[in-house]
């Protein structure tokens, strides 16, 4: 780096630390404002969070779909190289999409069979 560019880069600095002394004057004079701007930058935090937690279920919810229609193309006696030649998506995605509708299936099936034998456990009848 050139001396010139190091001035630049000294007198730059010396600029930021006096820009942050004088913010901190200025929020010791207003406690008020120091709140406020806690409140402002956690409620950023808070969208940025949830909007990618929105991203997340979406994604979820489209895989479950992709699953689903895997397993109707499958239940037609389609081998898995079939269903990737059909439907462009590559045999690892496949297999995925697959398990997570089996992995879906399976979970559903224990929280019936929890259901059932909590309810027959407790003297009720189960239709």
């Amino acid at each position: 780096m050139g001396k010139r560019a190091q001035a630049q880069a000294g007198r730059d600095r010396a600029r930021d630390a006096r820009l942050e002394a004088a913010r901190e004057r200025r929020l010791k004079m207003d406690p008020d404002q120091l709140a406020r701007e806690r409140r402002i930058d956690e409620a950023s935090v808070d969208v940025e969070v949830a909007w990618e937690e929105r991203a997340q279920a979406e994604q979820a919810v489209a895989d479950a779909e992709v699953a689903a229609a895997i397993e109707r193309l499958l239940a037609e006696r389609l081998a898995v190289k079939d269903v990737v030649h059909l439907t462009g998506l590559d045999q690892a995605t496949v297999r995925r999409l697959r398990q997570l509708e089996t992995d879906d299936a399976t979970g559903a099936e224990s929280a019936d069979s929890v259901i059932g034998s909590t309810a027959s456990g407790a003297g009720a009848e189960v239709a």
